[in-house]
């Protein structure tokens, strides 16, 4: 049975003659019921050490299987993190990937689009160029073509001013020579005239044959065809010719 230190302490024993010494007995009961006493305290004490001490190594064991868990669930999330990671580094490259074929395919679809623009916009000027110069080869044709037209009117002007000038030179020299071919018929007439009316009245010592003057050798200027046209500014292109008068004796 368990016993107490009070129980102990005050348990009584049957007395009987020649017992044991009563003040002894109960001593030693005294001192077994402290030492009892304090070997329940320090059992007691040892319990709560003992029950503090599993708390703790609960709490330790709790804090452990927490820590477990933690890094379990750490070590789950680190994998879900790469295995994420590596996803989302496999769709970023992904992306990258389509944004640069997309980059790559917009920037060659643009330099054949600016390459055609260019082409065409080289053969617009070429067009245009090749036009232009047909357009200045006709205007430079069409130029030469009136300068040559009119070249060939002023000298066929000029060609029917010199003609209609020399006709008119030589009608007016024809009228000349004419007139002064009627001039001379009437001179040598009236010298024959008068060459007759002085041998009429000669005295016969003193007649001698009178000398018949000389008639006129100057020739009447003549027009050639060729000669060079007067300018028709100067005076002499609108004066007549001049016949020079003959001084007759």
């Amino acid at each position: 049975m368990k016993l107490s230190p009070l129980d102990i302490r005050h348990h009584e024993f049957p007395g009987k003659f020649g017992g044991y010494d009563r003040l002894s007995v109960r001593q030693f009961l005294t001192d077994v019921a402290e030492e009892l006493e304090g070997v329940l305290q320090e059992r007691q004490a040892m319990q709560e050490r003992t029950q503090e001490l599993e708390r703790r190594i609960e709490e330790l064991k709790t804090q452990e299987d927490e820590i477990r868990r933690t890094l379990v669930a750490a070590e789950r999330m680190g994998h879900d993190l790469r295995e994420t990671a590596s996803r989302e580094s496999e769709v970023i490259l992904a992306q990258a990937n389509v944004f640069r074929d997309a980059i790559h395919n917009d920037a060659q679809a643009r330099s054949t689009e600016l390459e055609a623009a260019h082409q065409s916009r080289i053969s617009a000027l070429e067009l245009a160029f090749r036009g232009r110069f047909a357009d200045l080869e006709r205007e430079q044709h069409q130029l030469i073509l009136e300068r040559e037209r009119a070249q060939a009117e002023r000298m066929a002007e000029l060609e029917r001013t010199f003609s209609d000038r020399h006709s008119d030179l030589t009608a007016r020299l024809a009228s000349a020579r004419q007139e002064y071919a009627q001039f001379l018929s009437g001179y040598r007439a009236l010298v024959s005239s008068f060459g007759e009316l002085s041998a009429r009245h000669i005295l016969p010592e003193e007649s001698t044959p009178l000398e018949r003057p000389l008639l006129p050798t100057t020739p009447l200027p003549t027009i050639e065809p060729g000669l060079p046209e007067l300018p028709a500014g100067t005076p002499e292109a609108h004066e007549p010719p001049r016949i020079e008068e003959q001084q007759f004796l």
